[in-house]
């Protein structure tokens, strides 16, 4: 199966600026799909919204968690949208046709809830289309990062750009949604179409991939063509399971399976006990999210100087740091600069603590799966998220007796263990620097 990036003609370093020149392309057209999927998001613009609509619904914290995890169950089956990315071209595509088709099948289900959202279940089951179809955008720009990454030795540089261009969506989808969250939702959904166009414009006009060579049952019956794409996805599986991604993959899922706290609970917290409103909720995103982008510079750098171990010891210890400051969070009061410097200093330890294992998935990812090995990690580290955005609020109301800081300690102290996976991880996973 050939591969858009990883099997053209090798440039050596030497070759002055001609092997950045050729991966700016890539790199923006995956930053742009990061970007939107991640803006379009219930997580990002939906979150506030969709917890305005659902409180308003007379659903608890435990109940909107339920809504919200129900909705993200494609992004915990990534691995599916992998298979096919990677073994199955599209309209003689492997990647394009497939970004192509995301932003336009996902726009069209943002529509579909705004001017549609009646039924409970009805937009439940839109939801989940809608995220079905913003996983096979965010899964091929992961497959470009990965082929990219391996290719020009970027893994840490291309990872910061992925974070970036994440937390730039989620730090502008928060205040967006907070603004609109108490207006009719077909605003949102309005919202949520520019990002989806750029994705689309950008793979239009700058994703270029060679000709696919003929499968090898092109001209024969429709029985054996059907048997060579599922020889084709049995070698990507077979590619995959390999035991360098194990150990990887237990990290990932178990940084994001810790009771969290922030979720669901975590809003109704803010806006039952502490009285903020949504539109304050969304500025404090901003803040969060804004000083989360410059975590993405000080990887960029960092991850040239030490070892992928190094990093991988200290996102472990910043991830526990980044709890403590919300022991702190006060009633609302006018400017909230305690809220605002607590939102900054937690969100951006939290996202300087991802990137090394951002780093770490583009790094065990097999070669010619990039795309599928990715998106499995990736299928990992969500359905970690999901537990552990279900069981937070779960403690938050039945065990913990509304007890924020009790589960703030929770969050931090479990979150140590991570250490002892990583004294297993392989060596030459972590020994070496970028750029060696």
């Amino acid at each position: 199966m050939p591969d858009t990036i990883a099997e053209e003609k090798q440039i050596p370093s030497s070759a002055g600026k001609e092997p950045d020149q050729r991966l700016w392309p890539v790199a923006t057209v995956m930053a742009t799909g990061i970007f939107a999927t991640t803006f379009v998001q219930l997580q990002g613009l939906g979150y506030l919204p969709f917890n305005h609509l659902l409180a308003g619904m007379g659903l608890d914290s435990d109940k909107s968690a339920t809504f919200f995890s129900l909705s993200m169950l494609p992004w915990t089956f990534k691995v599916i949208a992998g298979l096919l990315v990677d073994g199955v071209p599209l309209f003689g595509s492997r990647r394009r046709a497939y970004l192509l088709l995301s932003a336009l099948t996902a726009a069209a289900m943002w529509l579909w809830m705004g001017w549609a959202p009646g039924n409970y279940n009805f937009l439940l089951l839109l939801a989940i289309g809608m995220n079905t179809a913003i996983v096979f955008g965010s899964t091929t720009s992961g497959g470009l990062l990965v082929e990219a990454g391996q290719k020009f030795n970027a893994s840490g540089r291309l990872s910061s750009l992925r974070v970036f261009a994440q937390n730039l969506g989620a730090a502008l989808g928060l205040p967006v949604g907070g603004l609109l969250a108490a207006h009719a939702l077909g605003w949102t959904s309005t919202a949520a179409l520019l990002p989806l166009l750029c994705l689309f414009a950008a793979a239009w006009f700058l994703l270029r991939e060679p000709p696919l060579p003929p499968p090898v049952g092109h001209g024969r019956s429709f029985v054996e063509q059907h048997l060579h794409v599922i020889a084709s996805i049995w070698r990507q599986i077979r590619n995959v399971l390999r035991p360098q991604m194990l150990l990887p993959a237990a990290l990932l899922f178990f940084i994001q399976a810790v009771p969290t706290f922030r979720s669901t609970c975590f809003y109704q917290y803010q806006t039952q006990e502490l009285h903020y409103s949504d539109v304050a909720i969304g500025w404090l995103g901003l803040a969060g999210y804004g000083a989360a982008l410059l975590s993405s510079g000080v990887y960029a750098w960092w991850c040239r100087k030490v070892p992928l171990r190094v990093s991988l010891y200290g996102a472990i210890i910043l991830t526990c740091l980044s709890a403590l400051p919300y022991l702190y969070y006060t009633a609302y009061t006018p400017y909230m600069p305690r809220a605002m410097a607590i939102e900054g200093v937690g969100t951006f330890l939290q996202y300087l603590a991802y990137l090394p294992l951002m780093d770490l998935a583009v790094r065990c990812t097999p070669k010619g799966s990039e795309a599928l090995g990715y998106s499995l990690l990736i299928s990992v580290w969500n359905i970690g998220l999901a537990i552990g955005t279900k069981t937070g609020p779960m403690l938050y109301e039945h065990s913990l007796s509304k007890g924020m800081n009790s589960l703030i300690w929770l969050n931090a102290g479990v979150t140590l263990a991570g250490i002892v996976i990583i004294f297993l991880l392989p060596k030459n996973l972590l020994n070496a620097r970028e750029g060696k």
